[in-house]
């Protein structure tokens, strides 16, 4: 069975930083290889080094990654993608500024080929309140706050650790079930935004420490029961943001690709050489997320 491309919509009102975030991401030392969806190119600044190839509505780069404007027809867009030579592991695609995620999701994320990974929202730690009591804009600003499942706090370098504390507690009142993470100058750890899992996770969680996130690995010791799992997995706590990997399931005996992102946990078929175990990420201490994976052991059928 071949894995369909997971795809993370980035959203975000005008302004929230969602092309610095992007630029971070493709011109990152990763190795992975990530399709990135544009409105416009003007804004993405990649450095020109990384140039391997240009054309009219796409860049491709040297590290794996390639860059396309979205046009007129997103689907067509994704369909390109998907076809070429080398196609994307992964999909980021940036929502225009005034649209709703929730929407966007609904097509892109079932598209043929594709399935929904995640919807991450960018939120400007000086105007995300007054955005969303805005008369005008408020509604949209919500909404697009409404759908998100991960939360990214930008900008959050340019204000007093007091104000970013009172914003990130602001947006726990409004969103109890999103994760939210506070991000400076547009650095997002991959393993967060994407939920990257296998070998090339491990060589991000193996780089440099985020003094932020904390990262375990659970490795199921046999089939494992996923109803029990989802249970778990729907009352972890909101310091967790992201947890992604393979299980079998003990009930037919399938691999099952596990994702959560927020409080959505989804659980579909994978391929049949895959190495189970179940990454997870969070802002809590890592002695805390081992104590969760050694609780995971209680799934076991």
């Amino acid at each position: 069975m071949s894995m369909r491309i997971p795809v993370t919509i980035l959203s975000g009102y005008l302004g929230a930083g969602k092309t610095t975030i992007i630029n971070r991401v493709l011109t990152g030392g990763h190795g992975l290889r990530i399709g990135v969806l544009v409105n416009d190119f003007g804004p993405v600044n990649i450095d020109a080094g990384l140039i391997a190839a240009e054309g009219e509505d796409l860049v491709e780069l040297s590290n794996g990654c390639v860059c396309c404007s979205i046009g007129d027809d997103l689907g067509a867009a994704m369909s390109a993608l998907a076809a070429r030579p080398n196609p994307p592991d992964r999909l980021l695609l940036e929502a225009s500024g005034v649209a709703e995620p929730a929407r966007i999701a609904m097509s892109a994320g079932y598209w043929p080929g594709f399935e929904l990974d995640a919807i991450v929202v960018a939120a400007d730690v000086e105007t995300i309140e007054a955005r969303a009591r805005d008369k005008y804009v408020g509604r949209l600003v919500r909404n697009q706050l409404a759908a998100a499942e991960l939360i990214v706090l930008t900008k959050s370098d340019l204000v007093r650790p007091e104000r970013k504390t009172e914003v990130m507690g602001w947006l726990r009142l409004q969103h109890p079930e999103a994760r939210i993470v506070a991000a400076a100058d547009g650095h997002v750890p991959l393993e967060i935004l994407l939920g990257e899992t296998g070998s090339a996770a491990s060589r991000i969680m193996a780089g440099p420490a985020n003094p932020h996130f904390a990262t375990a690995v659970w490795y199921p010791q046999g089939p494992v029961d996923t109803a029990r799992l989802a249970e778990r997995m729907a009352v972890l706590p909101t310091w967790v943001h992201r947890v992604k990997g393979f299980v079998q399931d003990a009930a037919s005996g399938a691999n099952m690709l596990v994702q959560v992102s927020g409080p959505r946990c989804v659980m579909v078929p994978a391929d049949d050489q895959v190495n189970h175990c179940l990454v997870m990420i969070g802002t809590g201490p890592r002695r805390d997320l081992e104590q969760l994976c050694t609780e995971l052991d209680g799934c076991l059928a």
